[in-house]
C-alpha cells in the first residue's frame, strides 16, 4: 500500500472516505465500472467471462477465456458514459435543527471517458496477457448551497488497474487461467461542514478528501467446452485492501484553518462470474452471465487519527448480483450484430443511501456489432441504455456518525445512463482458431 497525502474533514471523514464510491456515475453495483469491452456492452456483458468469442476483454473477468488466442493481439476500447440522476429534497435541517429548506439536484452526475486495453500472446498451450483497465470510478458533482449538502458536494474518484495473466489449454476441453492486479485509486471530494458557532449562527465551511492508495490482488478462472461452440467459465477477481494515509484538514473560505493525521482503509471486494455461450448454428449464437460481488464485506468505515477514531460510517452494504442474457447472429462473414438485457440488484439498502452514492435497482438494453475489414484486423461498437429505479435516501442526524450532519429527507429519481463504446482489435497471426471439443 503506498502512503498518501489525504484532505479529509474531522468531524464526518467517513462519509468523505465513501465517497469512493460516487455510484449513479458508475455502471455496476456499489462503485463498480463494468465497460471494460465493447464487444460485450452489446450484450449488456453477457458470455464475458467464457472463451469463443471476439477480442481480448475477457481476460479481465476470466483470465482462462484468452486461451483461444495465437500469436500477438491487441484491443484499445473507449467507453464514453453519459449519466443523469435528480435528487429531490423533502426536507433537511442542519446540526441545530435549522431548516435548510428543499432544494435539490437536478442532474448529480458527471459524463466520462473510460479507456481500457489489452494485449495477448499464445504460443503452444499458453497464453500471457496483459491489460490496463479502470474497475471503480467516475464523478458525482453538486454545488455546496442545496440542502444536503452536509451529506456531500462533488466526489471525483480516478482508478486504474493494471493485469498480468497466463491461460493454459489443459486439454480439448479444459483451460485454466491466473492473473495478478495492481489496483492504484485517487479520490477528490467535497462537502460543507459546520466548523463552530458565532453569534449569528453555525459558521460553515468546506471539507475536502484528497487521496490514494496503491494494492494488490489476484484472478483465477476455468473454461469448460462440452461441445463444439457451447463453453462455459468461471471466473474468480480477489478483494484489494487499500489504505488511505494522511491529513484531516478544515477550510474556510478556501483557506485551510486545521490538520491532523488520519488513515482509512477500504476494501474492494471479491467477485465471481459464469458466463455461458452455445453458437446454435453458423448463424446464431446465445450467451448467458450471473455475477456475485461481496459488497456485504462493507458494513462500515472507519477513519483513525491519532490512534482514536475519528468518524464512523454503518453502510451495512448487502451483496450484489448482476444478471444478462444476450444473443448473436452472423449477417455475413464481415459483418455480426448482437444484443442483450440485463438486471442488477444494488448492494445499497434504501437505509443506508446517501448522496455521496445514490446506487439503486437497474435495468439494461444494449446493442451492438463487429465489422472485420481484414482477417486480422475489426471494429466494435456498443450501445447501453440503463434505467434506474427510484429509490429514498433517509439520512438521520441519530444514526452512527451523523451527529454533525443534520437530516436528510430526499429521494433519487429521474435515473437513466447512455453509454457508447468503440473498439480496435488487431491480430499478428491470422491462423484461424480452432474451436475446443470435448472428447
Amino acid at each position: 500500500m503506498s502512503r498518501s497525502r489525504i484532505l479529509v474533514r474531522v468531524c464526518s471523514v467517513a462519509t468523505s472516505i465513501a465517497a469512493l464510491c460516487p455510484a449513479y456515475d458508475v455502471q455496476a453495483g456499489g462503485f463498480g465500472l463494468r465497460e471494460q469491452s465493447s464487444y460485450y456492452q452489446g450484450t449488456a456483458f453477457a458470455g464475458y467471462a467464457t472463451s469463443g468469442g471476439e477480442g481480448l476483454a475477457s481476460m479481465y473477468w476470466n483470465p482462462a477465456a484468452v486461451n483461444f488466442t495465437s500469436g500477438l493481439a491487441v484491443e484499445q476500447n473507449f467507453s464514453y458514459i453519459v449519466p443523469h440522476a435528480s435528487i429531490d429534497v423533502f426536507s433537511a435541517s442542519n446540526a441545530f435543527g435549522t431548516n435548510l429548506g428543499t432544494l435539490g439536484v437536478g442532474d448529480i452526475t458527471d459524463n466520462g471517458l473510460l479507456p481500457t486495453g489489452y494485449v495477448a500472446y499464445g504460443w503452444d498451450r499458453f497464453v500471457i496477457g496483459l491489460s490496463l483497465n479502470s474497475p471503480y470510478g467516475l464523478v458525482t458533482d453538486a454545488q455546496c448551497n442545496w440542502s444536503g449538502a452536509f451529506y456531500g458536494c462533488k466526489s471525483s474518484i480516478f482508478d486504474v488497474n493494471g493485469q498480468v495473466s497466463l491461460a493454459y489449454k489443459v486439454n480439448e476441453w479444459l483451460a485454466l487461467g491466473a492473473s495478478v492486479n495492481a489496483n492504484y485509486v485517487h479520490a477528490h471530494l467535497d462537502n460543507a461542514q459546520i466548523l463552530g458557532v458565532t453569534q449569528q449562527g453555525p459558521l460553515v465551511g468546506s471539507a475536502q478528501v484528497v487521496g490514494d492508495s496503491l494494492g494488490v490482488g489476484f484472478g483465477l478462472g476455468a473454461v469448460f467446452t462440452f461441445a463444439p461452440g457451447t463453453t462455459l467459465g468461471i471466473g474468480y477477481r480477489s478483494a484489494v485492501d487499500q489504505t488511505l494515509n494522511g491529513n484531516l484538514n478544515l477550510l474556510l473560505l478556501n483557506n485551510q484553518i486545521g490538520q491532523r493525521d488520519a488513515r482509512a482503509d477500504l476494501t474492494l471486494p471479491d467477485q465471481v462470474s459464469a458466463s455461458f455461450r452455445s453458437q446454435l448454428d453458423p448463424k446464431w449464437t446465445l450467451l448467458a452471465t450471473a455475477e456475485w460481488t461481496n459488497w456485504s464485506t462493507v458494513q462500515q468505515l472507519k477513519v483513525i487519527s491519532q490512534g482514536t477514531t475519528a468518524s464512523l460510517l454503518e453502510l451495512n452494504w448487502n451483496d450484489g448480483w448482476f444478471f444478462s442474457v444476450g444473443a448473436e447472429y452472423r449477417w455475413d462473414p464481415k459483418l455480426a450484430l448482437r444484443a442483450g438485457i440485463a438486471y442488477e440488484l444494488t448492494p445499497v439498502p434504501d437505509e443506508t443511501r446517501s448522496p455521496r452514492l445514490p446506487d439503486t435497482n437497474r435495468t439494461w438494453f444494449s446493442a451492438g456489432a463487429t465489422y472485420w475489414f481484414t482477417p486480422q484486423f475489426s471494429a466494435d461498437l456498443g450501445y447501453s441504455f440503463i434505467l434506474g429505479e427510484t429509490s429514498p435516501i433517509n439520512q438521520l442526524q441519530l444514526a452512527p456518525g451523523n451527529l454533525t450532519r443534520g437530516n436528510l429527507i430526499a429521494e433519487v429519481n429521474d435515473g437513466y445512463v447512455h453509454i457508447i463504446s468503440a473498439a480496435l482489435r488487431y491480430r499478428f497471426d491470422t491462423t484461424p482458431d480452432a474451436p475446443l471439443i470435448t472428447k
